[in-house]
Order: structure tokens, then sequence, then C-alpha cells
């Protein structure tokens, strides 16, 4: 039989958005009257306040404007000369974004947070800020995507310079200060449709990956054939967690994960963010082990991410191995997937009492995979391929509560996740 890592899903789904969302401290925003109306000058603290944010901002710029014109010096201007350390892994930073290529990249300060270790360290005059970076990677982002970041201020001879980036960041959220050029001296190989990063000096890996994701790129395309053009980024380095995936675990058997991008970030203009699309990773201990077959099961959930993401999980990973079980079949034969279909249903089935839940779902014990693609296997067979997207894209654009996934389903398959249950308890092949 052949044996199919797949991945950790659709990293940062619908309930860990929603928890995230609620954990995300509070900024209260009550009612404001326009700045300094009276006739008095603004005091001193709300002058040196502005003037701060100011020159953090002129920072901020002349960062961005150096990752655009490949100006090292420029970019390293505004970090503490005195920090011999912080400096190495910043110049480490800006090769690794140059490299990338951004088409857009801009920096901007969000609130203040205040940590009192750092200010112990860093002195009096310590200025922590949740940084906003928004970028565009070509043919990878549709449109600009945002990521977070922390940066620690101090003023040093009347002007203001960096002199820490990770204080903040146990404060932020999943992907932030982990992607890909965060973690070391990167390489980045191109295909058409594919951007591959390594690490430096990988060369035929990278290599590899972008020939097996050309040809996953062609089975999805086959297998899964919505209007989908876009290009895929995968990340296949020596860490354990990049951007929202975690590796580290001994227990975690996932290959890869495929994690979101925002364009607006959880919390900043919804609870829920706006999906941009996705980006994957590759666990370092499968890094030798990139197929088509694995990268079809990602790719698929590349391709519908900007969606929404309020599919339920058993409809999105279960399109994902749909796809790849289809690359499986068009190697092995129809007999290699007939045997993977009856140990679901003979061992999977009767380990559940319905579909798959969304909580719980990469915890749980049982082959919650295998039963997820035979839903959709079965919805496949009942109303078409066809009918099935159009059946994903709704729910993942509307599906917010069990109610709407109940009418979308009931109304596009005439069944109900309960009923859709019932019928794959029932179901007997034919072969």
């Amino acid at each position: 039989m052949v044996v199919v890592l797949t991945c950790g899903g659709v990293a940062y789904a619908v309930d860990q958005r929603e928890d995230d969302a609620r954990n995300r401290p509070k900024v209260s925003v009550g009612p404001t009257s326009p700045p300094n109306q009276s006739n008095k000058p603004p005091s001193k603290t709300a002058a040196a306040v502005a003037a701060r944010r100011q020159a953090v901002d002129t920072v901020l710029l002349r960062r961005a404007k150096a990752v655009r014109d490949g100006n090292e010096r420029l970019f390293l201007a505004d970090v503490d000369p005195a920090d011999t350390k912080l400096r190495q892994e910043q110049r480490t930073l800006f090769a690794n974004l140059v490299e990338i290529g951004f088409t857009e990249v801009g920096y901007s300060q969000a609130e203040e947070r205040f940590d009192q270790a750092a200010v112990r360290e860093h002195g009096s005059s310590t200025y922590l800020v949740r940084i906003l970076m928004r970028y565009q990677i070509p043919k990878v982002d549709h449109d600009p995507v945002t990521t977070e970041l922390g940066y620690t201020f101090v003023s040093r001879g009347g002007r203001w310079v960096i002199t820490d980036d990770r204080d903040l960041d146990d404060e932020l959220g999943p992907t932030a200060h982990r992607e890909p050029w965060d973690l070391g001296r990167i390489e980045v190989r191109r295909g058409p449709r594919v951007l591959a990063i390594v690490e430096k000096g990988d060369t035929d890996r990278a290599k590899a990956i972008v020939a097996e994701a050309n040809e996953a790129l062609t089975q999805v395309a086959a297998y899964w054939p919505r209007r989908w053009r876009g290009s895929v980024l995968i990340a296949a380095l020596d860490d354990t967690e990049v951007r929202d995936a975690r590796f580290a675990d001994e227990d975690v058997e996932s290959a890869a994960s495929a994690g979101s991008t925002f364009t607006s970030l959880p919390g900043q203009d919804t609870a829920d963010g706006t999906v941009g699309g996705a980006y994957i990773v590759v666990n370092p201990k499968e890094r030798d082990r990139i197929d088509e077959i694995l990268l079809s099961h990602e790719i698929t959930h590349v391709a519908t991410a900007d969606l929404g993401g309020y599919e339920p999980l058993w409809l999105a990973e279960g399109a994902a191995e749909y796809v790849s079980w289809r690359g499986i079949e068009a190697v092995s034969g129809p007999g290699e997937v007939a045997k993977w279909e009856q140990e679901v249903i003979d061992q999977a089935l009767p380990g559940l009492v319905a579909l798959p839940s969304d909580l719980g779902f990469y915890q749980s014990n049982t082959d919650v995979y295998g039963v997820s693609w035979l839903a959709v296997r079965f919805l496949v067979r009942e109303i078409g391929l066809a009918a099935v997207e159009d059946l994903y894209e709704d729910l993942a654009r509307h599906g917010t509560d069990q109610g709407n996934r109940d009418r979308i389903l009931l109304t596009r398959t005439g069944y109900t996740e309960a009923t859709l249950w019932i019928s794959l308890k029932d179901y007997r092949p034919q072969r």
C-alpha cells in the first residue's frame, strides 16, 4: 500500500482563529476629541510622544526603502551600532528580504506595548511597539498581505534606534517573526508557479521541490479544477517552527502544513481577519520525502484558502485527500484506492459516531483524514465533482456556524451533516 503522510491541516483553522481573536488583548476605544483645540500649547509629554512617533515612522520608511532599493547600509542605519549580534542578524534578514524580491513592502506602527523586563534591560527610554509588515511576493500573493513584528527602540544620542526585535514575540500572532526570512539565511528557487525556500546552499533540494510542485500543480488542476491559477510558496527549512507550523513534538506525524496569510490580521478589522492565501511549510524530518502526492494535498489547501475558511475541516481535508488519492490512482491503479477505501470503512468508521468535528480534528487517534476523504469521495459519486466544488466554495464563504453549514449542505446535496454520516455508515462501494 502507498503510505501518504498528509499535512497537519488548514493551519490556523476557523476555531483557532476565533480562539486567537478572543485571547488577543483588547484595546478600549472611547470617545476622543480633536487634539489641542484650545490655545494651550501641547504638554511636553505629548510633544515628546508625537516626536517619537514621527521619528520611528521615519525609521520604518527608511527600512522599507532599503529593501526596495537593495541598500544594506540604509537598512542597518537605524540598528543599534553597539549591538554586533543584532546587526549581523539584521544583515541576514536584509539579504533574505532582497532575495525574496517583494513587489511591495512597508512597515507601520500599530500600538505601543510595555514590558518591565525590557525596560530594565534597555533603559528608561525603551519604546516597544507592535509593527505591521505589509508585503507582496510576486505571483505568490494575489494581494498584499500582513504579518506582525515587535520592535524595541531606545533613544541614543538624540535619535531612536532598534535595539531588539524579539521582546514582543510571545505577545504576537502565530506567524509573527516566524516567516521563512526571519529564521536564518535562505535560498530561493523559482519555477513558473512555484517559489521554494530552503537553507542557503541546499540548492538540489530546492530544485527537487520545484519539480515535484510542478507535477502537483498539474494534479490539482486535473482533479480539483476550480479556476485557480495562482502560485505556491513552499518553505522546507531545518526549523521545527516556521510561521504557524509546529513540528517540534515527537508525536507530530504531519509531513507539511498549509498556513493562512492575511490581508488583514485576525482582530485587526474583524475577529477572523481576511485570508489572502496560504504558504506551505514542510516538516524538516520529512524534507527528503517530498513528492507530488504530498504537495498536491497541500496545494489543494492553497488553491482554496482565499475562499473564506469557514468550510468544515472534514470537507477541507477530505478534498485535499481526494486530490492526492486521485494522483495515487493514476500511478498505482484503482486497486490501491479501493484497498484503502475498504480499510477506512472497516477500521476508521466504527471509531466515530459522526463526521469528524473541527474541535480536536488534528488530535484525533481515529483516521479522520480517511473518513473525510471517504465523505468527499461519496459526495463526488452522488452529485459530481463540479457540484462538490460549488459546495466547498459556498461553505468556505458562508458556513460560519452549524445552522448555515447544514442549510448549505442540504440545499446543494440533499444531506445535512447528520444524514450524510448515516449514509456514509451504510455505504458499500460497488467495484
